[in-house]
């Protein structure tokens, strides 16, 4: 088989000579068949042709499976790896087989029946799985794990559960090369299957070596990304492997699919080890074009989870990102980077504006779940870029889906409108049959988060927060609240006042509301002094930071013509980003200090106050203006 040039030219040789090969023979055929699947396959045979190649591969695996009991275990672990590996190349082929192509046979084949062509494998193996060796063992892991066919046996277990003892049963696993660990642990985390005390011993085998230097960067990758995939926790593991690759010279064997995985695996399992991500953000930012969209994503949420604050990092992926086609990168790639900026706090609006233009654009959003429909709002209300046609776009999508969404999803996609001061009555109003099926869904900052946003929409919603005061009933857990919570609860409590609602908080959690809300200490601003220094310069005797009986401060009151009037001073933080366009907060704000509160409330917003530079004159002038002053 080793010496065989083409497929046909192997299919030939084992179909002409099928009554004399022995299992070992046969399944030696059955390796050489990967290494001929490269590509899409040729496509130049006629229908004959295709006919007699589909007949001459059926009669071989019909051999295979009716001899299958003759096999010992070295032939069953070559037949299942080989098989596993056919049937992985047809999974990762782009488009359907070709025509008549060799690949369209074994889709038709092998592909069509690999349920009963693995569980008979199975059934063979288990009166001999105690003659197994370590490296056979390994191969018939990973053939499970990479066909992804999870056999059930008598007792209810899985065939998975019975190779898992195997492996536990050996008194040690030195025999186990390091390709052999990681096929292993791979295997398990790919067909979704726990076996903690299988993954202990893998790690404590590896742990215990004296160098990690024969394990390939492909195998430290599968191993750290297998743990993170099944939550199995062995921080001395992951320090290992991580200090091991600090110590390396260079990083040039490592795959970007290897970088990718591994700072995606720390983060998952919460792994801190600051070093490992330095040296892994170094080699990112130098070999930022060989990444793929999903690797460039993966990179960028992972140092976003583990709290790693690298902004060259990110900036040098969002330049190379922003000059990209993103038709490349799908939903999950897209709500993964901006969520990852936004979590990070390092602003790029270039990026945001690009990835906005093209969601926009695109002819639908059916590839966007519903978990990156509430995201990607979230990320653009939390790091302030405003984006009304995206908005809109996705409004439109979230009201036809809004079954789709979990509780915490309502509840962040509520919150990031209502932030973003997208106070549409249409989507606020179209949701409510939504929030209202997930109140007894809902954690402490959900709740909080649906009150307060429907607060600044305004959109009365009485059967989610009157109704059989199920939403109040909700609030019963008022240890739970933190401190952003308790305010704005408080501020929801000042909107039932304001549509004059017979609903009220709890008194205990009412009160500790309102003392959250007051409690919070005044933080003046340059621009504030100067504003309040002009106003006392034309007389007007302003008071600083008004604490007002709705428990807002205001920058300063005046009185004007005999009416108190509230001046608010508007820096860049009550515009999103770079628009005029006014936060939730600020909207709430000053729509409750006018209604409950009785007083005219007036905005100097930052950029006309820059533009008037040291003109005294002319800003006393701009306030005379905005204050009804002649």
């Amino acid at each position: 088989m080793s010496e065989m040039r083409s497929l046909e030219e192997a299919l030939t040789a084992t179909y002409d000579n099928l009554d004399r090969l022995s299992p070992r023979d046969v399944s030696a055929f059955w390796a050489v068949v990967p290494k001929f699947l490269g590509g899409r396959g040729p496509s130049s045979m006629n229908k004959q042709q295709q006919q007699q190649m589909f007949h001459q591969f059926d009669l071989i695996l019909t051999k295979s499976i009716q001899e299958i009991d003759q096999y010992g275990y070295r032939e069953l672990a070559t037949l299942a790896i080989s098989l596993a590996k056919i049937i992985d190349k047809m999974s990762k082929r782009k488009g359907p087989p070709a025509e008549g192509s060799s690949h369209q046979v074994l889709q038709d084949l092998i592909g069509e029946n690999k349920q009963f062509i693995f569980r008979e494998i199975a059934s063979a193996s288990v009166p001999i799985l105690h003659e197994f060796d370590g490296r056979s063992i390994s191969n018939f892991i990973y053939a499970y794990g990479l066909s992804q066919e999870v056999v059930l046996v008598e007792d209810g277990s899985t065939f998975f559960d019975m190779l898992a003892e195997e492996v536990l049963s050996f008194d040690s696993l030195d025999e186990f090369r390091p390709q052999a660990l990681s096929n292993i642990v791979w295997a398990y985390a790919t067909a979704n299957e726990k076996q903690p005390k299988l993954f202990e011993k893998v790690a404590d085998q590896i742990v215990g070596l004296n160098n990690l230097h024969d394990f390939k960067p492909q195998e430290l990758s599968n191993i750290v990304w297998a743990c993170a995939t099944l939550d199995e926790k062995h921080p001395r593991l992951f320090k290992t492997l991580a200090d091991h690759i600090v110590q390396l010279d260079n990083l040039n064997d490592f795959w970007p699919q290897a970088l990718s995985n591994i700072v995606w695996a720390f983060a998952t399992a919460g792994e801190s080890h600051p070093q490992l991500f330095q040296k892994l953000a170094e080699e990112a930012i130098k070999r930022q074009h060989e990444f793929i969209p999903q690797e460039l994503a993966n990179i960028l949420w992972a140092y976003a989870t583990a709290g790693e604050s690298k902004p060259q990092l990110f900036k040098k992926l969002a330049d190379h990102i922003i000059v990209e086609d993103l038709k490349s990168f799908n939903g999950q790639n897209l709500s993964n980077i901006v969520w990852a900026f936004a979590t990070s706090e390092v602003p790029h609006p270039i990026l945001f504006k690009k990835v906005a233009e093209h969601i926009v654009q695109l002819p639908n959003l059916s590839e966007f779940d519903e978990q990156h429909l509430s995201n990607i709002p979230w990320a653009f209300a939390t790091a302030g870029e405003s984006q009304p046609q995206l908005l809109n776009r996705l409004a439109d999508e979230a009201i036809k889906r809004q079954h789709e969404f979990t509780s915490q999803g309502i509840a962040n996609f509520l919150w990031a409108y209502a932030s973003n001061g997208q106070v549409d009555e249409h989507l606020f109003s179209s949701l409510i049959p939504s929030v209202k099926d997930n109140l007894d869904k809902y954690n402490e900052q959900n709740l909080a988060n649906v009150a307060w946003a429907y607060s600044v929409a305004n959109v009365d919603a009485p059967s989610v927060f009157v109704f059989d005061d199920v939403f109040i009933n909700c609030l019963g857990k008022e240890d739970g609240f933190i401190l952003e919570d308790l305010t704005q609860l408080h501020q929801w409590q000042l909107w039932q006042d304001e549509i004059k609602s017979d609903v009220s908080l709890p008194p205990s959690l009412k009160e500790k509301c309102s003392e959250a809300f007051i409690s919070r200490d005044p933080r003046p601003s340059k621009l504030q002094g100067d504003v309040v220094s002009t106003l006392s310069i034309m007389g007007l005797q302003p008071q600083e930071e008004v604490l007002l009986k709705s428990g807002y401060r205001i920058d300063a009151v005046v009185e004007v013509n005999g009416e108190q009037i509230a001046v608010e001073v508007d820096g860049p933080s009550h515009f999103i980003g770079r628009s005029r366009e006014l936060t939730g907060s600020t909207i709430l704000k000053h729509r409750q200090v006018a209604t409950l509160d009785g007083m005219k409330v007036v905005s100097v917003p930052y950029w006309e106050w820059d533009k008037l530079k040291k003109d005294s004159k002319e800003k006393e002038k701009y306030l005379h203006s905005i204050l009804g002053q002649s």
